[in-house]
């Protein structure tokens, strides 16, 4: 069993409905899987391991609970303008990739 691994210059030729079959598979299946050829420069890679690096540092450091995001989000669990709380949230981590179609069609 392996994660896994798709290769996104597959997209803009012949392949494109196998490998969009393949990453809708691998988020069905695995929820997660590895890019290949995706074109993004090994140095924003480097960049963003980076600043999520100083990220988990500071939670780790309490400097994260003091950011704003943190106080913005906490307004909101308590209930902010709103007056209601909100139970049962959950800490997790996202990276968020904008995708430009140029106009070929979404899955």
């Amino acid at each position: 069993m392996a994660v896994p691994v798709i290769d996104f210059s597959k997209l803009q030729g012949e392949e494109r409905a196998a490998t969009m079959a393949r990453i809708d598979d691998a988020c069905e299946q695995w929820g997660f899987f590895q890019l290949l050829n995706h074109g993004i420069p090994l140095d924003l890679l480097d960049r963003v391991k980076r600043v999520c690096d100083k990220c988990f540092k500071m939670a780790r450091e309490g400097g994260f609970k003091d950011s704003k995001p943190v106080r913005l989000l906490n307004e909101l669990i308590d209930g902010g303008e709103t007056g209601k709380r909100l139970d049962d949230v959950d800490w997790e981590d996202v990276f968020f990739c904008k995708t430009i179609t140029n106009g070929l069609p979404l899955p």
